[in-house]
């Protein structure tokens, strides 16, 4: 009985101890899990990235703002951000520009101040645009843009190139020119050429004032009033004046084309007569003026600069121009370049990327974050505005040694085929990459093969070339050159 009893309480004590044993390890198991949600519920938040105020830096910041924030990326490293009348989150790493531009382009829109400025003028084309709209217009307007159309163009380029050509033959070579209203009127004489055939040649530069008076640093109080348009600023008055003479000229030809019926096989036409595939629909007028005057601007503009600063750099390194000189002169043997030529050009095409390295037309890229973003371990919030400079990406200096010296080598194939891919961006990159970047290359290219043979531009002593930062990154106040037959 005795055994039996304590046999029943040693088999009670078991089975309890048993049971409790479970309880406890149960109830450790929910503290663990209670514990380790908790821990994930409320772990330290990651820090907003480092850097200034605007105010800390104003002075700079005015004087060159692409200067300036370079110097807050060696200050302060690849991701920082900018506090001055909004919040910017800058990035400078290539692998965090190919995430934004390339990899979740989706997650990062164009729905950012700085577009907002330039749809006053621009509307809603290609470079404004976004969304399901910018998917139609770009599926709409990319074949305009293929190679084997674009190659045609390179008679218009180097006609309107030979009439600037045999104009200075004509210069005493002691005459001062400026550079920078020379480079405006052919290149947007090359544009209207390409995109209209020559119906806005008698308004060219007409055209070229007032391509000049809209192109504005887009975080200026003037701009800002723009968004406002019926503020009476004395800017906003003559934006709006300038607005509609701009627009009165782009209708009547529009509107010219669709009244004669006449197929000139030019950029216009084009537009016209696109259809998208899925609805068979082209574009509304409104859709039609939106682009023209965004490739009007964006086409002429960023080549013109290219152009300024290129002949400037070659001024400035006479054995880089000696090498491009024997380049065109042992291949072309005097001759204009087309299209076809520039395989055999090398050098040619070295020299235009390192002149849009160092002075990259479009310095600054904005976009707008739809959601929260982590990179490089701080956080960026729902709705960051987010900046990316191709001015300070081509500086970076783990991927350009010796980032301010002029040296078109660096894009030998030898040296190109091991950088990263996003570390030189002019013309963006991803699904947005510009549009009309192997015509703006072209241009660029033909000109130069062109002109430098037959002229020696030499800028005039005491003028001051500094660049400065409207939507394009611009010589301040021109180019001044004496230009002297070879």
């Amino acid at each position: 009985m005795d055994f039996v009893t304590s046999s029943i309480d040693e088999s009670y004590l078991t089975s309890a101890t048993s049971m409790l044993s479970l309880s406890i390890s149960h109830a450790l198991s929910k503290l663990g899990t209670y514990l380790m949600t908790t821990a994930v519920e409320t772990k330290t938040p990651l820090p907003p990235p480092p850097g200034p105020s605007l105010w800390a830096g104003l002075t700079a910041y005015k004087r060159d703002p692409a200067a300036y924030m370079h110097g807050l990326f060696l200050e302060y490293g690849d991701v920082l951000r900018w506090r001055g009348f909004m919040t910017i989150h800058m990035l400078n790493n290539p692998d965090h520009v190919r995430q934004i531009l390339t990899q979740a382009h989706p997650e990062f829109t164009k729905n950012a101040y700085d577009y907002h400025v330039l749809a006053q003028t621009l509307g809603k084309g290609l470079v404004t645009n976004d969304g399901s709209d910018w998917v139609k217009q770009r599926r709409l307007m990319q074949p305009m843009f293929h190679n084997k159309i674009v190659n045609t163009f390179d008679q218009v380029i180097n006609a309107f190139t030979a009439v600037l050509a045999e104009r200075w033959n004509q210069l005493p070579a002691d005459r001062p020119v400026a550079l920078d209203r020379e480079m405006s009127r052919v290149t947007f004489q090359i544009v209207a050429g390409t995109l209209f055939g020559s119906a806005i040649d008698e308004h060219a530069d007409e055209m070229v004032d007032i391509l000049d008076a809209i192109n504005i640093n887009t975080k200026t109080l003037r701009a800002f009033f723009t968004l406002y348009p019926w503020i009476p600023t004395a800017h906003n008055r003559r934006f709006n004046t300038v607005m509609r003479r701009l627009d009165h000229i782009v209708y009547k030809i529009i509107n010219g084309r669709r009244v004669a019926g006449v197929a000139n096989k030019d950029l216009l036409d084009r537009l016209l007569s696109a259809r998208d595939e899925p609805t068979a629909l082209g574009m509304e007028e409104k859709q039609i003026r939106d682009e023209v005057v965004t490739l009007m601007l964006a086409g002429h503009e960023t080549s013109s600069t290219a152009l300024q600063w290129t002949f400037y750099l070659l001024a400035q390194h006479p054995e880089v121009e000696a090498e491009l000189l024997g380049e065109l002169n042992s291949v072309l043997n005097g001759n204009p370049a087309a299209a076809a030529d520039l395989s055999r050009l090398p050098y040619l095409k070295q020299v235009v990327q390192e002149s849009m390295r160092v002075y990259p037309p479009v310095w600054g890229i904005a976009r707008r974050a739809t959601n929260e973003q982590e990179f490089a371990g701080y956080r960026l919030p729902a709705g960051a505005y987010i900046s990316i400079l191709p001015y300070s990406l081509h500086r970076h200096p783990e991927h350009w040694p010796e980032p301010e010296r002029f040296d078109p080598t660096r894009f030998s194939p030898q040296r190109s085929e091991s950088r990263h891919s996003y570390a030189y961006i002019p013309f963006a990159a991803g699904p947005r990459t510009c549009i009309g970047a192997g015509m703006s290359m072209l241009e660029i290219q033909l000109v130069l093969a062109q002109l430098l043979p037959r002229f020696r531009l030499r800028p005039v002593p005491g003028h001051p070339v500094s660049p400065m930062a409207t939507v394009t990154y611009r010589p301040r106040d021109g180019v001044k050159v004496f230009i002297e037959k070879r």
